[in-house]
């Protein structure tokens, strides 16, 4: 077939931008591709792991019902070995730390509520690892290492509780004005018909303020 002047020059050019940068786009969509296939593979393996863990799980949940500590621990501990990505493994963490305190083992639970808060995949499970943790230390008396948690980042929806119990602590250390301004930044966090509130002001009343 016979091409115009126009034709000929369009096909020329044509021609030229593919040997110049044939290649390169070749390449690149080969590695969009790659990347794409990536994703969607590692996608597969987090809902493989999480369908695991969730049947993995089970074991926590016949322990509590068995209140056995021992299983607890070693379901827990399973999870967290195996299956850490997933939230499975944050919240068998939150569970043995509470079934390890009640049954006095301070030990068990501190490691367990650092795991969570250093490990967690949610940030909202995090948190709440953190908020307990730092009470925990508050009852131990470490308090400037309760304070350390209570500064670390954490989704604003626990703000007020950070600040009440940071005051709590700033109290027991014997840090008044520490702990005047904690319970006056967590009342303005609260909202007026918030249940905690009137006990944050009750707390901060007791210091004079």
């Amino acid at each position: 077939m016979a091409f115009d002047l126009q034709e000929q020059e369009q096909i020329d050019s044509m021609k030229a931008f593919w040997q110049q940068w044939g290649k390169l786009i070749g390449g690149a969509v080969l590695a969009v591709s790659l990347g794409y296939l990536g994703y969607k593979a590692y996608g597969m393996y987090q809902h493989q792991q999480a369908e695991k863990a969730a049947v993995a799980y089970e074991a926590v949940d016949d322990a509590v019902a068995a209140k056995d500590l021992a299983k607890l621990k070693a379901a827990a501990l399973r999870l967290q070995g195996e299956y850490a990505g997933t939230l499975y493994a944050s919240r068998s963490a939150l569970v043995l730390a509470k079934a390890a305190f009640d049954k006095n083992d301070l030990a068990l639970a501190f490691s367990q509520l650092q795991w969570a808060a250093q490990n967690g995949k949610d940030e909202a499970l995090q948190a709440i690892a953190r908020l307990r943790l730092a009470s925990l230390q508050l009852q131990q008396k470490q308090y400037d290492a309760a304070v350390s948690e209570l500064s670390q980042p954490h989704p604003a929806a626990f703000d007020a509780a950070y600040l009440e119990l940071k005051g709590d602590v700033f109290t027991a250390k014997g840090d008044a004005a520490g702990a005047r301004d904690a319970y006056k930044a967590a009342l303005a966090k609260l909202v007026e018909e918030s249940p905690i509130r009137e006990l944050v002001r009750m707390k901060l009343d007791a210091l004079g303020g």
